[in-house]
C-alpha cells in the first residue's frame, strides 16, 4: 500500500462498548499478552492509515495515552479520543460510534475497527480499499469462512466512504441500530480473507483466559 493511498484513509478505533461479557470491564484496556487489547489494534491502524483517532465513552485519557504510545496522528483539529456525539443516546452500539467518527473524518475513507480484534491482517486496508475503488463501493467489509463452511462477514470492521455520513446518521435517527442493516442499505461489497483468526473478537473473559 502506497503512502499516498494511506493518506486517503482515516483509522478509527471503536471502544464504546459496555463490556458486559468482560464483567463490565473496558475491553480495550484489558491486558492481552502483556499489552492492552486496543494497543494491538492501534498498531495495525497506524501502519495502514494516514490519521487515527478513537471513539470511547469511558477512560478517554487512557485511550489517548495508547494512541500516543502507538505514534498515532489524529486528524487536524480532532481530539485523539472522542465520546459519542452529544446528540446521540449513550451506549447505542457501534453505529453511534461510526456516526460520530464520520462527522470528524476529512479524508475520503474511514476504516473502522473494534478494540478487541488484536490480530487484524497487515493488508486489511489495502485490500478493502482496492476492492472499493475497483467496483465503486461505498462500504467494504471483510469476510471469512467458518469451520462449518459458512461465510461470516465482520460488519464492525468496515471501510466506509466519508460521503455516507449523512445517510448513516439519518438511519440512526430513524431508530435503526443494526450496523449490518445500515451497511446493506449502502452500495457495499465484501472481500474474502483466508485467515479467520485475523478477525477473532476477544470479547469475553473465557476467550481472554484461553488466549493469555
Amino acid at each position: 500500500m502506497t503512502a499516498s493511498s494511506r493518506q486517503q484513509v482515516t483509522g478509527c478505533l471503536l471502544a464504546g462498548g459496555e463490556g458486559r461479557r468482560m464483567g463490565g470491564r473496558d475491553k480495550g484496556l484489558v491486558p492481552y499478552q502483556g499489552r492492552p487489547l486496543a494497543a494491538w489494534v492501534l498498531d495495525r491502524l497506524v501502519a495502514q492509515t494516514g490519521t487515527q483517532f478513537a471513539v470511547a465513552n469511558r477512560n478517554l485519557p487512557d485511550y489517548a495515552n495508547l494512541l500516543q504510545q502507538a505514534h498515532a496522528t489524529p486528524p487536524s483539529g480532532v481530539p485523539a479520543v472522542l465520546p459519542d456525539a452529544p446528540d446521540l443516546p449513550v451506549a447505542s452500539g457501534p453505529l453511534a460510534g461510526i456516526v460520530t467518527a464520520l462527522r470528524h473524518t476529512a479524508t475520503p475513507w474511514l476504516m473502522v475497527t473494534p478494540c478487541d480484534t488484536p490480530h487484524l491482517p497487515d493488508d486489511l486496508v489495502e485490500r478493502l480499499l482496492a476492492e472499493a475503488e475497483r467496483c465503486g463501493a461505498e462500504a467494504v467489509v471483510p469476510s471469512t469462512i467458518d469451520p462449518d463452511g459458512h461465510q461470516r462477514r465482520h460488519w464492525v470492521c468496515v471501510l466506509l466512504r466519508q460521503r455516507v455520513s449523512a445517510r448513516l446518521a439519518a438511519m440512526f435517527a430513524q431508530d435503526e441500530r443494526k450496523l449490518r442493516v445500515c451497511i446493506q442499505a449502502l452500495n457495499w461489497t465484501s472481500v474474502s480473507f483466508a485467515d479467520a483468526n485475523g478477525f477473532d473478537n476477544i470479547n469475553s473473559l473465557e476467550t481472554l483466559n484461553g488466549r493469555n
